[in-house]
Parts: structure tokens; sequence; C-alpha cells
């Protein structure tokens, strides 16, 4: 062998094994070309534009913390006509409560079933919900009460617990009313730490319904919901002592300590309260009579939509002078733009401004 190829072929062997030192393979180049590099991060509007069901729905959320609602039900709307139950329960409630979109009931009810079909909790119990309040699924009060009992069941079972008051509310204004069983789900609501739960309980009990009257029972059941246990604190707790002090179930009447409660639940959006304070106030019981401040909470009640608000004001209103009507009016505006609520929160929850 001529001494130039032997130069050459250990030169080979050479650049062989410094290549696979190297961890390359021998055919390997040492440049990279354009194809080889990594493709930069999708953001997540791309990748809920590519159709990532899991990008939409938190586009939508974004969209939904910002109030923008009609682009939130874009989102949530091309997330749940893939399946995503999550989505398909946020179409559920744009629909029901009209958040950038029309309010539509009927179709409330067909996403939330779509949810709910998924075992997604939170959809079966706001399916019960309109099945118990005939909201979007017509009028067979029958049938609606027997499908608000399958749905808060099923939603208890997925660990809802405000579905065991959701039981305890069929039970109670059903076609045909049974307060024992409504006690025994309000009770267990209590006990699960659900706050309107614990004050219809605390309700019955100082009412002698579905169960003994227990005026002692009652008081700690309202104490708890108002904020005595770490697992409830209520506005509604708040009213119930209020109730209990204007009553005088188990305890001296005294308007003033009831005023004192009222206006502790009012002062965070009860309309219950905020009625019942309204009325001490054109009565005069516990508090200074006064129809300024009377018109003010009875307003503020009606714009949280309780259903008697309107009919205390035509009451009060012919007794007002003409300038305590307009001061009256202006404390109520100021009230309702200084504690403007989120148009997602329910003012009145679950309770039916029980009396």
């Amino acid at each position: 062998m001529r001494k130039t190829h032997r130069f050459l072929i250990i030169f080979l062997f050479i650049a062989i094994d410094f290549q696979l030192a190297a961890g390359q393979s021998p055919d390997q180049s040492t440049d990279q070309s354009d194809d080889t590099k990594a493709e930069p991060e999708l953001t997540l509007e791309q990748k809920a534009e590519k159709g990532d069901a899991e990008a939409q729905n938190e586009m939508g959320l974004d969209a939904d913390r910002d109030h923008h609602y009609a682009e939130a039900f874009k989102w949530f709307d091309l997330a749940a006509k893939q399946g995503l139950s999550k989505s398909q329960l946020s179409v559920g409630y744009a629909y029901d409560q009209g958040l950038g979109v029309e309010k539509d009931p009927v179709q409330a009810v067909h996403w939330y079933a779509l949810a709910a079909a998924q075992g997604y909790a939170q959809a079966e119990f706001n399916l019960g919900m309109c099945y118990h309040l005939h909201d979007g699924v017509g009028s067979d009060e029958e049938k609606n009460h027997a499908a608000a009992i399958k749905w808060f069941s099923l939603a208890l079972s997925h660990g809802n617990s405000a579905a065991a008051n959701g039981l305890g509310l069929v039970y109670e204004h059903g076609p045909n009313p049974d307060f024992k069983e409504a006690f025994r789900w309000y009770k267990k609501g209590a006990e699960l730490g659900d706050e309107e739960a614990a004050y219809n309980a605390c309700r019955f009990m100082a009412q002698g319904i579905g169960a003994p009257q227990d005026y002692s029972e009652a008081f700690r059941l309202c104490t708890q919901a108002s904020g005595g246990s770490s697992k409830i604190t209520s506005s509604w707790g708040e009213y119930g002592l209020g109730r209990i002090y204007d009553d005088g179930s188990g305890v001296p009447q005294d308007y003033a300590k009831a005023a004192e409660w009222y206006r502790k639940s009012a002062s965070q959006g009860n309309p219950a309260s905020q009625l019942r304070l309204g009325q001490l106030y054109s009565e005069g019981k516990g508090v200074k009579r006064d129809p300024v401040e009377a018109y003010m909470w009875m307003a503020v009640a009606g714009s949280l939509g309780h259903p008697e608000a309107l009919d205390e004001l035509q009451v009060l209103t012919p007794k007002m002078k003409e300038a305590d009507l307009v001061k009256g009016q202006s404390r109520a505006r100021e009230w309702i733009e200084r504690n403007r609520r989120d148009p997602e929160d329910d003012p009145s929850g679950n309770v039916l401004y029980p009396r």
C-alpha cells in the first residue's frame, strides 16, 4: 500500500473516532438547518384558534374576568361544542343570566343537561334549580319535582353541598310539601357547611316546622350561619337572628337588636334584610322613624329583586314629603352604585324570601 493511501485511511479513522466522541454519527453534519430548529411555543390565543378546547375555555375565563361577556361566550361556546363540560356549564349560565348572549332559559337547560350528563356537579345543581323553579323546562309540576330531586341528589353525591339545601327547597315548596323531609335536608346541608341550609334549618326550628320547636337550637344554627362557624359566614344567618329578635322567638322581643342584625345583613346585599330594615325605619321600631332611610332600604331591596319591595314603596311613598322622597331616591341610587354587583352574582341565592 502506498504511503499516501495509508495516511488517508488513518486520517479517516481519526475523524470517525472524533465524531463518535462528540456524540455525532459519522455522516451527521455539525451545521443545523432551519428545519431542525424548535418551533416557538404557541400563545394561548393561537392554541385556542387552532381548536384546543382547554385553551378556548381559558380564553373565555380571561374575557369573563374582564366582564367582556360577549367575547367570553364566543370562546366558551367553541369549547362547549367540543364537549368540554366546564364550558358547557358556562354557556348554560350565560343563557341563564343573559351574559354576552340573549337570555334563553331553554338553551340554558340544554347546556346544563349536556354538562350534567358528564357528571359535572355544578351543572347538576343548576339543572335541579331550573326544574325546581320551572325555568325553561315546561310547567308539569309533578315531572319537574321528580327531576329536581334527581339532579339535586346527583349533585350532592358528587360533592355539591348546596344541593342539600336544594333538596330542602324542593320538599318544602313541592306540589305536596313534606316539611319533615325538607328539614332533614336543611339540617344535612347545615352540617356540610352550607349557609342557606343552616338558615333554613334555623327557620324551621324557630317556627316548629318539620321538627319540634327548639328556640335554643334555632338560635345556635342562625348564630352558626351568621359567622359563628369557620365553615359558614352568611347574611342569611344574620337575617335569621334579626327575625328571632324581631319575633321574640325564644328571646325577649327586641326591635333594636333585630335592626342591628338586619343592618349587618343588609349591608352585605341581602334583600330580605334590606326590606325588613326599611319597614322598621318606616314604623319607628327599634330605630328612630326615618322615612328617607326607610325608602332607601326598600328601594335597594327592590333593585335586587325582592318581590314585595314595590308594594311596600307604594304604601310608604304617599306618606312622604316631596323633599324626603327625592332624598330617599338619591340615597338609594348612591347605595346601588357604591355596591354595584357583578352581573354574574345572584343576589337572592336559593332562598325564596321566607317570612
